[in-house]
C-alpha cells in the first residue's frame, strides 16, 4: 500500500494537470501530499520545516523572475526588443539561413537571459514575419528551446532545481551540467534533422543544410565548453558567440548590422560573468542566509540573496531606463507575474519537499518510489529522461520538473548502484526536452501568434521529442556501461 500511496501525488498531478489545469492540480496535490505526509508518520515540526525549505527555494526563483521580467519590460517598452528582432534582417539574402539563425540563436539567447516561456512569446513572431507558417514557427522554436532550457534563465533549472534540493557539491553539479549539455547537443543534431524535414515539407527543399549545420556548431561548441566552467552563462554566452560568429560568416558586403540594441544584454552577461573573474567578489556575493535547524527538526534551509541575478538585472534595467529616458519602470507587470508564478511554483515545490522530508518514522515517499523504479534494473537508465520530460510536460517548467523528480532520480541511482551524476544529467536533459511538448509553452506561444491550433503544434513536436528522449536515454545507458 505504501508503494501505491507514494505514487499518488505524481499520478494525481498528471491526471489533474491534463483534465483540470496545472494550477488546480498543484493546489489539490499539495493538500493530498500534506495529508500523506502525516500518514507517513511525520509531525507538525517537520511539516513546517519542509514548507520553510519550499518558501526559500520559491523566493530564489521569484527573484530571477522579477529581474528577468523587469529588464525585458524596460527594453520592450522602449523599443529595444523590436530593434533586436530586426537587427539581423539584412544579414543574408536567404530566408532559410535567417530562419535557422534566428530560430536557434534568438531562442537560446532569450532562454538564457529570461527563460519562463519568453522565447516562445518572441521568436515565432519574427519567423512568421519572414513568411513561415505559424504552426511551423512555434513548433521549431519550442523544439530548439528544449535543448537550451536545461540551464534556463542563468542556470536556474540546474542550480535551484537540482543542486540545492538534492544537495549536490559544486563539482558534481559541474559534471551534471557537462553531461547534460553533451547529450543535449547530440540530441540537437537529431532535432535539426527533424526540423529540416518539417521546413522542407512546408516550404520546399532546403538549399543551405551545410551552412545551417555550421551555424548550429557555432553555438553547440561554446555551449558545451561553458557548461563546465559557467553553466549559468552557457546559454546566453553561447547564443552571443553564435550570433557574433554568424555575423562574421554571413555578412554581405555593404550591409551594416546594428548591434546597439544588444548592448544591454551584453552588459548583463558581463555582470553575471564578473564574479567568476574576481575571487573576492565571488566570496562576497556567496554570503548565505542559513537556517540550520528549522523547528528543531534538523532540516536545513538556505538562501543566497546576493548571488541571485536579480541585482545585475536591476542594474542593467535601471541603466536602460535612464539612457532611454523611460517614463516609467513598468513594475506592475513583473510584480503581477511574480504573484502568478508563486501560486503555481510554491505548491509545486512544497509537493516535492513534503515527499522528500516525509521519511521520519519510515522511508520517505521518494524513497519508496526509488525502490519501485530500481526494479527495472539497468534498463531504467533508458527511461530516466522521460521522467524529466513528463515532469516538464506536467508542471510547465524545467526547474520544477527537476525539483519534483530530481531527488527520486538520485535515490534510484543509489539503489541501482549507478553514478547519480549520470541519472541527474538524464533528468536535466529530459526536463529540458519536455519544454517542446509542454502545454503551457504551446498555449502561450500560440496565443501570442493568434492561432488556436494547439493540437497541431503538440502533434508536430511529440515524435521528435520522444526520439530525442530515447537517444538521450541510450547515451546514458552507454555511459553507465563504460563507467
Amino acid at each position: 500500500m505504501s508503494y501505491l500511496l507514494s505514487l499518488l501525488p505524481i499520478l494525481l498531478l498528471i491526471v489533474l494537470s491534463l483534465t483540470r489545469g496545472v494550477k488546480v492540480a498543484v493546489l489539490v496535490v499539495a493538500v493530498v501530499t500534506g495529508v500523506l505526509f502525516f500518514y507517513w508518520g511525520a509531525g507538525v515540526p517537520h511539516f513546517f520545516g519542509a514548507l520553510g525549505v519550499s518558501l526559500l527555494t520559491t523566493i530564489q526563483i521569484l527573484m530571477i523572475v522579477l529581474g528577468a521580467t523587469f529588464l525585458y519590460n524596460i527594453m520592450s517598452r522602449n523599443g529595444l526588443i523590436t530593434q533586436i528582432t530586426h537587427s539581423l534582417d539584412q544579414l543574408h539574402p536567404s530566408k532559410e539561413i535567417r530562419f535557422f539563425l534566428l530560430a536557434i540563436g534568438l531562442t537560446a539567447f532569450f532562454e538564457g537571459v529570461a527563460g519562463f516561456g519568453t522565447p516562445g512569446a518572441i521568436v515565432p513572431l519574427i519567423l512568421i514575419a519572414l513568411g513561415f507558417e505559424a504552426v511551423l514557427s512555434i513548433a521549431v522554436v519550442l523544439l530548439f528551446d528544449g535543448l537550451f532550457a536545461i540551464f534556463g534563465a542563468v542556470g536556474t533549472p540546474l542550480l535551484t532545481g537540482l543542486q540545492i534540493p538534492v544537495g549536490l557539491s559544486d563539482e558534481d553539479t559541474r559534471h551534471v551540467a557537462l553531461l547534460a549539455a553533451g547529450m543535449s547537443v547530440l540530441a540537437g543534431l537529431l532535432m535539426l534533422w527533424w526540423v529540416f524535414r518539417m521546413v522542407s515539407r512546408s516550404h520546399g527543399e532546403l538549399q543551405h543544410r551545410r551552412q545551417v549545420l555550421l551555424l548550429y556548431l557555432f553555438i553547440a561548441v561554446p555551449f558545451l565548453l561553458l557548461a563546465w566552467f559557467a553553466a549559468e552563462l552557457a546559454t546566453v554566452l553561447g547564443a552571443l558567440t553564435m550570433l557574433g560568429l554568424s555575423v562574421l560568416y554571413l555578412k554581405q558586403k555593404g550591409v551594416k548590422v546594428d548591434l546597439k540594441p544588444w548592448l544591454p544584454y551584453a552588459a548583463l552577461a558581463f555582470l553575471l560573468l564578473l564574479p567568476r573573474l574576481s575571487g573576492g567578489l565571488r566570496e562576497w556575493i556567496g554570503w548565505e542566509l542559513a537556517f540550520e535547524d528549522l523547528f528543531g527538526t534538523g532540516i536545513r534551509a538556505t538562501i543566497r540573496p546576493m548571488a541571485s541575478p536579480l541585482l545585475p538585472f536591476a542594474v542593467v534595467g535601471l541603466g536602460v531606463a535612464l539612457l532611454q529616458k523611460s517614463k516609467s519602470l513598468y513594475l506592475a507587470e513583473p510584480l503581477k507575474k511574480m504573484l502568478t508564478v508563486f501560486v503555481v511554483l510554491f505548491p509545486s515545490i512544497a509537493i516535492a519537499q513534503l515527499m522528500i522530508y516525509s521519511g521520519v518514522t519510515q522511508p520517505s515517499m521518494v524513497r519508496y518510489i526509488s525502490e519501485m523504479l530500481s526494479g527495472l534494473g539497468a534498463a531504467y537508465v533508458v527511461f530516466a529522461p522521460f521522467v524529466g520530460i513528463i515532469g516538464a510536460f506536467i508542471t510547465g517548467s524545467t526547474t520544477i520538473s527537476n525539483v519534483v523528480f530530481g531527488a527520486s532520480q538520485f535515490e534510484t541511482a543509489v539503489a541501482l548502484g549507478i553514478d547519480p551524476v549520470i541519472l541527474l544529467a538524464l533528468q536535466l536533459s529530459g526536463a529540458g526536452l519536455g519544454n517542446a511538448v509542454c502545454l503551457f509553452n504551446i498555449i502561450a506561444a500560440a496565443s501570442v501568434a493568434n492561432i488556436q491550433n494547439y493540437k497541431a503544434i503538440l502533434s508536430a513536436n511529440m515524435i521528435p521529442t520522444v526520439l530525442a528522449g530515447l537517444l538521450v536515454g541510450l547515451l546514458g545507458f552507454l555511459l553507465v556501461a563504460i563507467a
